[in-house]
């Protein structure tokens, strides 16, 4: 398979973990990396939070060398704002992405996120300025329309490549829909058919073979893994041999699933420089999925106090 470039960056598998907010830490996107993501996304992070607060926003997103390459995903609408934190952001991103598609009440009270493709006369306010900030290739990832009466891809699509995009992602469902019922995955086809920067695929992909079939289906030119990676990062290793080799690999043994927490938890304590209990208790149930006796050792984790403790109740399965 040819290799996505997207401005000049090239990723080498077209696997790209989701810009998703309180799961994405640098622990987790470094172990997404190495098990074959072809790059990785920062939490979605908020423009007026990023210029107000710049030393501590970069110091919590953690940013590594070893992960690379990395998108970082902005939401906003002022337009000073959103070029101000696109200036910030910069020197340590890869690629630089436009939130259009978030539709939670805080992100749509600020007119940013899903509320700028139910006005999508107003989107040039939120990817201009990023434009005009950097060098670096600007995307944006969209949702189909607001709700059924109103799907608007093709519409956002001719948008974006016009202010200069690099590439789009499309979440194939609505706002109204948030993240329940099915992904419109012909509305992916449709953009491809049409667009002229690369169209990246995401919904409803919670397996390797899924993954491959968006991309028979739609002609995408790469996938995005959100919910599917939460607490299984090994999901990226599957997914990289198939679309490699057409062959895939053994679903992980519950001792592969162990270790893949205990990297995890190795690099939290190696590499975040702002740590968060609740946030690395919150990945240790995560990663409990698919473990025997799973409900019982979430309901023990839940009232874990400290990283030995958590370690303690993981080392007793492995």
């Amino acid at each position: 398979m040819e290799k996505l470039k997207i401005g000049n960056i090239v990723i080498d598998t077209p696997v790209i973990l989701a810009p998703m907010a309180g799961v994405n830490c640098a622990a987790f996107r470094l172990l997404c990396r190495e098990y074959g993501a072809g790059m990785v996304s920062t939490p979605m992070l908020v423009a007026n939070q990023v210029a107000a607060n710049p030393d501590k926003i970069i110091e919590r997103t953690c940013y590594l060398e070893k992960e690379k390459p990395v998108l970082t995903q902005l939401a906003g609408s002022d337009k000073k704002l959103m070029g101000d934190a696109a200036r910030i952001v910069d020197e340590f991103s890869d690629i630089i992405d436009v939130n259009l598609g978030c539709p939670e009440k805080d992100i749509l009270a600020l007119k940013a996120g899903a509320f700028l493709i139910k006005h999508p006369e107003q989107i040039s306010k939120a990817v201009s300025p990023v434009v005009s900030a950097t060098n670096k290739p600007v995307t944006a990832k969209i949702r189909i329309g607001w709700d059924e009466s109103s799907i608007k891809t093709l519409e956002i699509v001719k948008i974006l490549e016009d202010l200069g995009v690099s590439a789009i992602t499309i979440h194939a469902r609505t706002k109204e829909q948030k993240y329940t019922g099915k992904a419109d995955w012909n509305e992916i086809k449709k953009a491809k058919e049409k667009a002229n920067v690369p169209i990246i695929g995401n919904g409803d992909i919670f397996r390797p073979g899924t993954a491959k079939a968006m991309i028979e289906q739609t002609k995408c030119d790469a996938v995005m893994i959100g919910r599917g990676a939460i607490g299984n990062p090994l999901l990226f290793k599957g997914l990289k041999a198939l679309l490699e080799t057409g062959k895939g690999v053994p679903e992980p043994g519950e001792e592969e699933k162990i270790d893949s927490f205990m990297r995890f938890l190795d690099y939290y304590k190696r590499y975040e420089k702002v740590r968060s209990f609740s946030e690395l208790r919150q990945h240790a149930m995560w990663f409990t999925k698919g473990l025997k006796g799973a409900r019982t050792l979430r309901n023990s984790l839940m009232r874990a106090e400290n990283i030995d403790q958590i370690l303690g109740l993981y080392s007793r399965i492995s």
